[in-house]
């Protein structure tokens, strides 16, 4: 649904820093359950090429027609309406807050990566913007301090240590992963603060993290061509390899869609693009 959603935009890593973000944050005993399924084909079922690595494409495919059927009726509208209605300076700042949110994992697996320099930066993002831009609401770590956010996740941490991506899955809800990110997605869902809160608390951010991811994407849908489950499987498995290197890895699909709109991430980056801090942003208004 979301991810699947997300996955068009692999290939432009301006979009991609936008957009995709957050993949762990979700239902825990779903995530559980998946992880032991995943965990059994990470070691049954070893692969190397993306023609091999579906050998589940049957159950993925029926998986895919119900995450897009489930994404048109209920989290594309809300999105929509969200995007419609909503200012673009608030779009902003709920952008931020959860940016904030994720440099905790970042800061964790840029660690367990040996990035110990990334791994600064992002606590120094995490300290600053929590504090100075008001609990996240605003990026100053990047404009005062030049402190660039980073994008790491469990699964990169498990490739980084060699750990093989094993077959390509598509997740009910969740979208299109593989055995290995699948892991890494409970890890990284137990390293989430939001976590920590209850009941309806950890509930409605989680679900105003997916509006937010989802309604950055509206614009991209058109950019699919031919069959979209085999477009997006194939931008999913080598956007994550070249991840996983670091951008070492070439990917084929680099120039897809270089003339797609970017207004909306252009709103989204504004704290990246200015010194806007929290009393600037108050002064002009």
């Amino acid at each position: 649904m979301l991810c699947t959603a997300t996955a068009i935009l692999a290939t432009n890593d301006r979009k991609l820093r936008a957009s995709l973000r957050r993949a762990s944050r979700r239902r825990p005993a779903l995530i559980v359950a998946l992880a032991f399924v995943s965990g059994i084909l990470l070691t049954t079922l070893p692969v190397t090429s993306h023609a091999n690595q579906d050998p589940l494409v049957e159950v993925n495919r029926t998986v895919h027609g119900f995450n897009r059927a489930m994404d048109s009726a209920v989290l594309k509208p809300i999105a929509t309406t969200y995007t419609s209605v909503t200012p673009s300076f608030v779009k902003r700042r709920v952008n931020s807050f959860f940016n904030n949110i994720d440099d905790v994992r970042a800061t964790i697996n840029n660690l367990l990566q040996l990035k110990f320099k990334r791994a600064a930066g992002d606590a120094g993002r995490l300290v600053v913007n929590t504090t100075v831009g008001l609990g996240g609401l605003f990026d100053v770590a990047y404009p005062a301090f030049g402190l660039e956010k980073h994008h790491e996740d469990f699964g990169q941490t498990l490739g980084f240590w060699a750990v093989e991506s094993g077959p390509y899955i598509e997740l009910p809800f969740l979208g299109p992963s593989t055995a290995r990110d699948s892991v890494g997605t409970v890890v990284d869902t137990l390293l989430n603060p939001l976590q920590l809160l209850q009941g309806s608390q950890s509930i409605t951010l989680a679900a105003g993290d997916s509006v937010n991811d989802r309604a950055a994407l509206l614009d991209a849908e058109g950019l699919i061509s031919g069959d979209d489950y085999v477009f997006i499987r194939e931008v999913y498995l080598q956007h994550r390899e070249s991840l996983v290197h670091d951008g070492l890895v070439e990917d084929p699909f680099s120039d897809f869609g270089s003339g797609f709109e970017e207004e909306y991430f252009e709103d989204m980056e504004l704290d990246e693009a200015e010194a806007e801090t929290p009393l600037e942003v108050a002064n002009s208004d």
